[in-house]
């Protein structure tokens, strides 16, 4: 359904409270460049279906791309960006649902509650992105959670019976499917090569003006937004000031080129409506997990069996090290990926495959795209010295 909820985010100095605002209708957390193994991959990825692909293209110059002229790039995104209605035959999900509070402060509500009438709205519209000729679609797990039927609508106005091939809670992300053949689709970008500053476009259909696109930069990369209760869940989510409403949710954020760099999912907002900021589902995430939702019909995730905090000053001082960026182990289970590795409680990783890490919305990211049996490489540091380690991450349970 079409509707929203609520996070209070409390700074670790002051009692400052920040809502953030989850569309239920309607960064590119610096992420690491990770290495698939052999015999893992999926026997279908979506990337290959786009490079076989002869899609219709936009009759656009690109010569005319320029900081001053969008008009490509929204050509191509609005092709290819659909309306998704969803709807509820027997009764309606509640206004704030259930698994939000697995995600977010139950303490904050704000000006959406709990809603007794199951039955008052039996229809919600969203927006998702065509991804191949052959009609899959990515949207939001939140769009079409507990929904009977799904119906898609395309830029032309033709519209078709969706079927749900397969959601991620974990990453907010679901893949349809329509019966249709030479579609439209957005090509796949690089959120790891977006930098604070660069343009970007967000299209969806917000408060049902369909085909809308509006522009903004990429404010922040790795946002972290979720204070989930859950054992795992996406926290690296890319930052703009493009203007989104409730519609909005699985649309598509695109460079100056047209191609897809997220998919839209929240806003930040003190009352439910656009405030300044939204945030975006990096593409490497959606690439990876579209792809097991269309091998598998889930997604499957590396693991590496430990919790971990971040560092800074306070906590280098407490522990009596100069360690002031990494991240800092705070237990690791039993025969897990960590353990096994040579990882324990205390050890600070400052390195994962020879890149800095810093952030648990770093990490988050990696998970969201690695696999189970994959290697990684991490330094660290324990009782004052560097090590190294190589660790085959597990099977990361949702």
């Amino acid at each position: 359904m079409d509707d929203g909820s609520v996070l209070k985010r409390k700074s670790p100095k002051s009692l400052f409270v920040l809502s953030v605002c989850l569309l239920l209708s309607a960064c590119n957390g610096q992420g690491q460049q990770i290495e698939k193994p052999k015999g893992s991959l999926p026997t279908t990825s979506f990337a290959a279906k786009q490079l076989s692909a002869q899609p219709r293209t936009v009759r656009t110059d690109k010569r005319s791309i320029s900081v001053f002229n969008f008009r490509f790039a929204a050509q191509r995104a609005t092709l290819s960006t659909v309306g998704v209605k969803t709807s509820y035959l027997k009764e309606t999900p509640k206004a704030v649902p259930d698994f939000y509070y697995d995600f977010f402060d139950k303490d904050v509500v704000g000006p959406y509650s709990r809603s007794t009438d199951h039955f008052k709205n039996r229809n919600g519209t969203a927006s998702g992105v065509l991804i191949s000729t052959d009609g899959y679609i990515v949207t939001n797990y939140h769009v079409i959670q507990a929904a009977d039927q799904v119906e898609v609508t395309l830029s032309d106005k033709r519209s078709y019976s969706a079927r749900i091939v397969g959601s991620d809670r974990a990453t907010d992300l679901a893949l349809l499917k329509i019966e249709e053949k030479n579609l439209p689709f957005l090509p796949f970008g690089n959120s790891d090569s977006l930098m604070v500053g660069d343009i970007a476009l967000i299209v969806g259909n917000p408060l049902n003006f369909t085909s809308t696109v509006t522009q903004g930069i990429i404010s922040f990369k790795g946002r972290n937004i979720a204070e989930s209760n859950q054992r795992w869940a996406l926290q690296s989510y890319i930052q703009t000031d493009g203007v989104v409403n409730i519609g909005n949710s699985g649309g598509a954020l695109v460079d100056l080129e047209g191609r897809l760099t997220g998919i839209i999912t929240a806003i930040a907002s003190p009352n439910g409506v656009y405030a300044g900021y939204s945030f975006a589902i990096p593409v490497e995430v959606v690439k990876k997990t579209a792809d097991d939702l269309l091998n598998y019909g889930r997604a499957k995730r590396g693991g590496f069996g430990m919790s971990t905090c971040e560092m800074d000053a306070e906590k280098a001082a407490e522990l009596n090290t100069p360690i002031v960026a990494g991240l800092l182990i705070e237990n690791v289970e039993p025969a897990g990926a960590a353990q096994v590795g040579g990882l324990a409680a205390g050890d600070i990783i400052i390195l994962l495959n020879n890149l800095p890490l810093e952030s648990t919305a770093q990490l988050s990211e990696l998970i969201a795209r690695s696999h189970p049996g994959q290697k990684m490489t991490i330094t660290f540091i324990r009782s004052g010295r560097r090590h190294h380690t190589e660790v085959r991450l597990g099977n990361q349970a949702d």
